[in-house]
């Protein structure tokens, strides 16, 4: 993306003024567009010695501009290269880490996926409208190409942790015939403090 070129005069630089330039060798601004003016010289009203003077910036007849015509075109050009950021940057953030050759999780289907090829086009060569498509190869086989954007808040690059599983049954769950051995106990005064608290 090319911007227009602006042919500058010899002898003038850059100023802090959009779309103008300044002499460099200018004795009224010394270069820089801009001269200072003060109230004093106010010809309606006379400059009161007990005041402060107040100076207001003037710009220099040194300044120079180019026709309206480059400017619009520099103006229009500037507008397409952000416009051209913007929109690359939004595919970017879309496609995510996700490159070429890597392996991903998806957290919607709960799969993992290779990632074959990342595409980016622009539509009709127009710079500032891209498009992106990716192409990616399932753990069962399956291939497809989609435009799902990337879901830093689900998506992964790694497989999430496998779960333990439920914890296991107790043994008086898992044996509900058996009597707990406290019950079996041959003392009887074990037997006896045991049973108003066994729940076997």
């Amino acid at each position: 993306m090319t911007e227009p070129t602006i042919a500058i005069p010899a002898g003038y630089r850059t100023t802090h003024l959009r779309g103008l330039w300044a002499h460099a060798d200018c004795r009224e601004c010394g270069g820089t567009g801009e001269f200072l003016v003060s109230d004093r010289d106010d010809p309606i009203e006379p400059w009161d010695p007990d005041e402060p003077a107040t100076w207001y910036p003037q710009p220099c007849d040194c300044l120079w501009s180019p026709p309206p015509e480059i400017l619009r075109a520099l103006d229009a050009a500037q507008t397409r290269l952000w416009r051209h950021r913007t929109r690359m940057r939004e595919v970017l953030d879309a496609i995510g880490p996700r490159q070429a050759g890597g392996a991903y999780w998806d957290a919607y289907w709960h799969r993992r996926y290779v990632v074959e090829s990342v595409a980016i086009r622009f539509r009709d060569g127009d710079l500032t409208e891209p498009g992106w498509s990716i192409t990616i190869l399932w753990d069962n086989g399956q291939r497809c190409t989609h435009r799902t954007p990337w879901d830093p808040r689900h998506d992964s690059t790694s497989s999430p942790a496998l779960s333990p599983g439920p914890a296991p049954a107790p043994p008086e769950l898992r044996y509900p015939g058996t009597v707990c051995r406290w019950r079996r106990s041959r003392f009887r005064l074990v037997r006896a403090v045991h049973r108003p608290f066994c729940r076997c």
